[in-house]
């Protein structure tokens, strides 16, 4: 990955995650943001190193033999929605929402669904003005063309309806196994993207839907109309998803398709997504967190590192260790060094959030192919442009 979009990725997770700690919307906190353990360099590699989460909803997808129940999908659904309204709240939109994006937990946070991959981020808005982005037109596609939205597609500059609406495409992909716009015999990349586009615009959102539950329409309908600085209602798109499981008498019970069981969680947490008018109510299961997050507190304060820290402090070491040297390959010291650079900036990016999230993420990111080879743009004529669409965190 080229160091910009990892240092990005490593920036916007820390931001997020430190957002996290923070009550959010005078309520608990949102699960789903992974921890960053890690990011620097050594030699000419760039090193980032995350909490280890479990396989992702594509390949979870592929294991269920490309089919998810209603249920399911409505499960992913509210969970998805849930961290996509958290993002877009801290003035950041993804911009490559597709099933790859989205991965599981492990052990006992195997029921929650993370999002990953913000290399493509940016900013739509001043996080201290408000000030949104202006509708720019004719700008290359920057996600993966399966999922992106029309606008998106047609090269308009996106924003928050943007992530939406490609969550939308993948419900659908979900529950039918497939989308119209899949396997066209087109090569070329731009020839491919006009194609989908025209697809796309021309197949009808009731043909897409057919044989599915209406709320599904309803949220492809209701994303595709909103406007490019229009403030989604989170509330309305999730309570399709409520209602919907009520009318079909399931609970939220985290149990999923592919699991074999249901998991042994708190019960009371999965009301906090079942609520009357699709908030998202985090006092549910909060009492069992505030338990978890007290012992974990009692164990590293005594000086007792995790077991997950120190695997990961062993992984980082061999990372290191193994990592191919420059020409210079028997000078120690070179690698001592680029071990240290590692560990250093590890530290300055995990432990000093308050300092990196002043910093400008200044790169405009855009993608050339359907297989989401994505390229720095860095032209001297675009520096100002660039600069423009930088707002400091």
């Amino acid at each position: 990955m080229d160091q910009c979009l990892l240092e990005q990725e490593a920036y916007i997770l820390c931001y997020l995650k430190n957002c996290k700690n923070i009550l959010y919307n005078n309520l608990f906190y949102i699960d789903g943001i992974p921890s960053v353990k890690s990011y620097g360099y050594s030699g000419e590699y760039n090193i980032l190193v995350m909490e280890l989460l479990g396989k992702s909803l594509e390949d979870l997808f592929q294991i269920q033999k490309k089919k998810f129940s209603v249920k399911t999908v409505c499960l992913i659904a509210l969970q998805i929605l849930d961290r996509i309204e958290f993002v877009h709240n801290k003035n950041i939109i993804h911009r490559d929402i597709k099933p790859d994006n989205f991965v599981v937990g492990i052990d006992n946070k195997s029921h929650i669904i993370y999002i990953l991959d913000f290399g493509l981020s940016k900013k739509y808005r001043s996080s201290r003005t408000k000030l949104h982005i202006p509708f720019i037109r004719n700008k290359k596609l920057t996600g993966t063309a399966r999922y992106a939205s029309i606008n998106a597609l047609d090269g308009c500059e996106q924003s928050r309806r943007d992530d939406l609406e490609a969550i939308g495409y993948v419900f659908m992909y979900f529950l039918r196994g497939s989308l119209p716009w899949q396997g066209l015999k087109i090569k070329h990349g731009e020839d491919r993207y006009k194609k989908i586009l025209e697809v796309k615009k021309n197949f009808k959102i009731e043909e897409l839907c057919k044989g599915f539950p209406n709320e599904f329409k309803e949220y492809i309908y209701y994303t595709r109309n909103l406007k490019f600085e229009e403030n989604p209602d989170y509330k309305k798109l999730r309570l399709l998803f409520i209602d919907l499981l009520n009318k079909m008498n399931f609970e939220y019970d985290f149990f999923f398709d592919w699991m074999k069981e249901k998991p042994k969680i708190n019960p009371d947490e999965g009301k906090r997504y079942m609520t009357k008018d699709g908030s998202i109510n985090y006092e549910y299961g909060r009492e069992n967190n505030k338990k978890i997050e007290k012992k974990e507190t009692n164990s590293s304060t005594n000086g007792n590192t995790k077991k997950e820290d120190k695997e990961i402090n062993v992984n980082h070491d061999a990372i290191v260790n193994t990592l191919p040297n420059e020409e210079d390959n028997n000078n120690n010291n070179k690698k001592n060094r680029n071990k240290n650079n590692l560990k250093s900036y590890s530290n300055q990016i995990v432990n000093t959030n308050s300092a990196i999230l002043n910093e400008p993420l200044n790169v405009d990111i855009n993608d050339n192919n359907d297989n989401n080879d994505n390229k720095v743009k860095n032209n001297n004529k675009d520096k100002k442009s660039e600069q423009d669409e930088c707002i400091i965190f």
